[in-house]
């Protein structure tokens, strides 16, 4: 039977606060990603976890200022929990205040003070009333009214519940149809599969993955906020190197409805419901967490050390989307190889620097390179001393290639005003050659000049 572990706040902000935490347990920091987010500057953002074996275990997940266990530093390797054990996280002292049984397939973390305030739902009644699955205690997708406690702890009632539950299910499919959410005032009365409809918005979705090992800290966190429409991700790690940055971003319209359409063709109903696994070695944790809302509408899912295909194709596909809209690509990579990849990059610009007489589109490739190069140290620091030549090296290319798009632009409005058409042609064409990225302004503005003067040409018979 899985435990369930009820802490209770006896020092520092908020003193006798209890939290209970069961199933898969949870993490503990001053992120607000965390399980149990602590407003503490003294946390790390993912700080310690407690989770379960065959009794409760407290990790420390590489903290700034560690973790204490009745006065004893808690390193990589877990140590048990025991009733009246005192855990000690920055300004926080919490005790161990009782270890029960519970048969309970998702982790809760149930405050019992209305302070707390998690992501995509508020847990504020007494910790007696949240012993339930989390899933279940979300109104807007459930109106099975929940048993007594005598109809629970009978199989033939749980048996028939099922049965009720299964038989809604069949008739809310055959009317639902290709719904991936459902909206509107009429909600499912049983656990419904849910599906995303086509004319129902995305309002948010929050993806989170965290990967920690004896030496090793990764955290990964991306949010998207539909009312902004702000792209935002979040990045700790730590082991090898220190590294942490968060990125924002406005999607463009075309991103967006990329997005929409992506998150739109998820078929959440092949994803039951996913139950944690215990790492071969009892200390690694690969954990991805993804909530998707819509309205009131919630679908959430959580893999811990457990592969399931559908889910991670999901959550991988909404990384790539991330790393091409925020530029994050350089995450995935060690201190080393950033460092290997600037010093490539540093030695390509300055080849194509060389070059920048030799072709229109030379200099254009020196830009390119020295940004590439500047873009795999971004999340490195202190900074290596490669970024002082890429940092110059960029702004003496990008000034040159100013100057050349102002002197040749010149003679496209001299050629213009004289109409000779062929000129012009040519000028703009060099234009596209001095600057081939469509999505620059200067690249887009050159290509529409140019279908103009074509059409000029046309019309006058060419000079």
């Amino acid at each position: 039977m899985k435990k369930q572990v009820q802490l209770i706040v006896v020092s520092g902000q908020e003193a006798g606060r209890i939290f209970v935490i069961s199933g898969e347990g949870a993490v503990i920091g001053r992120s607000k990603t965390a399980d149990i987010a602590l407003n503490d500057e003294a946390l790390s953002r993912q700080h310690c976890r407690i989770f379960f074996t065959s009794e409760p275990m407290v990790q420390d997940l590489i903290s700034s200022n560690g973790t204490l266990l009745n006065g004893v530093a808690v390193r990589e390797q877990p140590l048990p929990l025991h009733e009246g054990d005192t855990l000690t996280i920055g300004s926080w002292v919490l005790r161990v205040a009782q270890i029960t049984g519970l048969a309970q397939s998702q982790a809760t973390v149930t405050p019992v003070t209305p302070e707390k305030t998690q992501l995509f739902e508020s847990a504020d009644a007494p910790i007696e009333e949240k012993q339930t699955d989390p899933v279940s205690e979300r109104p807007e997708l459930f109106k099975a009214e929940k048993p007594s406690e005598k109809e629970e702890s009978s199989p033939a009632a749980k048996k028939k519940l099922w049965l009720i539950i299964a038989l809604c299910l069949v008739l809310f499919c055959s009317l639902a149809g290709g719904l991936l959410f459902m909206e509107g005032t009429e909600k499912p009365k049983a656990l419904a599969v849910r599906q995303i409809a086509r004319t129902s918005q995305l309002a948010e979705f929050h993806y989170e993955r965290l990967v920690v090992d004896a030496q090793h800290l990764f955290s990964y966190t991306l949010t998207y906020d539909a009312t902004t429409n702000l792209l935002m991700v979040d990045v700790t790690d730590l082991g090898e190197a220190d590294r942490s940055f968060s990125k924002v971003t406005e999607l463009s319209k075309d991103a967006k409805a990329t997005l929409m359409k992506m998150l739109w063709e998820v078929d959440v109903s092949k994803i039951g419901e996913i139950f944690p696994e215990r790492s071969p070695d009892g200390i690694s944790l690969e954990r991805r967490k993804l909530t998707l809302v819509r309205g009131t509408e919630v679908w959430q899912r959580t893999a811990e050390n457990v592969t399931h295909p559908i889910f991670n194709g999901i959550c991988e596909t909404l990384e790539f989307f991330a790393s091409n809209e925020l530029q994050v690509w350089a995450a995935q990579y060690s201190v080393a190889e950033l460092e290997a990849l600037a010093e490539e990059q540093l030695a390509v610009a300055e080849r194509y620097w060389e070059q920048r007489d030799l072709g229109d589109d030379k200099l254009w490739a020196a830009v390119t390179a020295y940004k590439k190069g500047l873009s795999a140290l971004e999340t490195l620091n202190p900074k290596p001393e490669t970024i002082k030549p890429l940092t110059a090296g960029l702004t003496q290319a990008e000034a040159l290639l100013a100057e050349r798009y102002e002197a040749t632009l010149f003679e496209v409005d001299q050629a213009l005003n004289t109409q000779r058409y062929e000129v012009a042609i040519q000028q703009l064409q060099k234009i596209l050659r001095l600057i081939p990225d469509r999505d620059d302004r200067r690249h887009q503005q050159a290509s529409e000049k140019l279908l103009t003067v074509e059409q000029r040409r046309g019309m006058k018979g060419g000079r």
